[in-house]
């Protein structure tokens, strides 16, 4: 993974996207699906395993970084799933959030060709910033009226879409109906689960139908209670043990399937202490520089700031959040190209800021709404540390 040794991002991690992220992973899940996609293979994948492989399966454990993961082995947990199978870590996309990383998983695409950058998202056209896969906005509308036809409003590419295979949505609860779910990818089956053992039964009965397929399959859980506890505490650990054991089962009931089994995450999760979470609602004349309220995500803040204030933003910045963040111009995050490989969306540079807040190492934002009380999680993601780029990748045939 890229290690940023010099310039405003210094000890900061870019994505591998040359070869060693989820967009590459998703670029040979197409491919062995005979499908198309502009990106490289996922080096160390035997393709020609995987194209033989009657069903391909990738399964995103949300939230599951690779230093969670080895700080659970090392207490000697996962033993029926997570210290039995190997696995290696590759990178996640930037930002690496639930919203950004989700839609490269059902689409194959980089952040950057489908600009779905972030939880909290600017769409500047149609004057609204959203809470983008529920569909709302940041005060708890809806983004728009049934007749609004958000697919082709957000108009994401899909290689996914040109696997020439079933096609299979596999998810908790509501997702895979959700208005944000039914744009992108055109899948062939869209089911559901309220449990660890219902997503085990729903990836088995897919499996079970004919022909060669694909399917993505999610739980989000575990990232809420990272959220909610934090990473290291003991109800968090409970419902990882909980996947670790889900998982072996599934292994057991896809053996003989002729199944090639991912398993991986989105992103990982660091904590921050009580005295590193900053309400920038709270901050004197912050606001006031701005065009409109903050996207991004927690520890990638997106700040639109109005022409005539951007001295007065840096200075604010520097000056009150200098050891929190640091303060990076979105065309500088596009130069480097951060957001990953692939044309452009033709959105991207109006979604992107034009100063990035990228929170150092313990620091975490939220940005609370006039009439709003302040809300803070324990755990937070969205930044450029290794804890929340580096995911585990498992591979297991079955």
């Amino acid at each position: 993974m890229p290690y940023i040794t010099k310039g405003l991002l210094k000890d900061f991690y870019l994505p591998d996207y040359e070869d060693g992220s989820t967009v590459n992973l998703l670029a040979s899940v197409i491919r062995s699906r005979g499908g198309k996609t502009p990106h490289r293979n996922l080096r160390g994948v035997n393709m020609r395993r995987l194209c033989e492989a009657r069903n391909v399966i990738y399964l995103v454990v949300d939230g599951l970084g690779v230093a969670q993961l080895e700080r659970f082995l090392n207490m000697g947990k996962g033993k029926q799933f997570f210290s039995k199978h190997p696995w290696r870590p590759i990178s996640s996309v930037f930002p690496a959030t639930t919203a950004a990383a989700v839609t490269t998983f059902a689409t194959g695409a980089s952040p950057a060709e489908h600009a779905v950058l972030s939880w909290y998202l600017n769409l500047h056209d149609l004057g609204v910033v959203t809470m983008i896969l529920p569909a709302i906005t940041r005060t708890g509308s809806p983004l728009a009226r049934d007749e609004f036809d958000l697919d082709a409003y957000l108009d994401l590419p899909s290689y996914v879409d040109t696997a020439k295979c079933r096609r299979g949505l596999i998810s908790y609860g509501d997702i895979p109906l959700t208005r944000y779910s039914k744009t992108g990818t055109s899948w062939t089956n869209r089911m559901s689960a309220q449990t660890l053992l219902g997503l085990e039964r729903q990836i088995v009965t897919f499996v079970k139908k004919r022909g060669t397929k694909v399917a993505y399959a999610y739980w989000p859980e575990y990232d809420s209670n990272c959220h909610e506890h934090g990473v290291t505490h003991k109800k968090t650990d409970r419902h990882l043990r909980q996947i670790d054991e889900s998982l072996a089962r599934l292994v057991r009931k896809l053996q003989g399937t002729d199944t090639q089994l991912f398993v991986l995450a989105d992103h990982g999760l660091i904590d921050a202490p009580v005295e590193h979470r900053i309400d920038l609602g709270a901050v004197p004349g912050f606001y006031g520089c701005l065009a409109t309220i903050t996207s991004g995500d927690a520890r990638s803040v997106s700040c639109f700031v109005r022409p005539g204030r951007v001295n007065d933003f840096k200075k604010l910045v520097n000056g009150k959040l200098g050891e929190a963040c640091i303060c990076v111009p979105g065309e500088t995050l596009l130069a480097m190209r951060a957001f990953g490989p692939g044309k452009p969306h033709k959105a991207l540079a109006n979604r992107v800021g034009d100063y990035f807040l990228m929170a150092k190492p313990g620091y975490a934002f939220t940005a609370t709404l006039p009439g709003w009380e302040p809300r803070f999680h324990v755990a937070y993601h969205g930044g450029m540390s290794a804890e929340e780029v580096l995911v585990p990748l498992y591979s297991v045939p079955c």
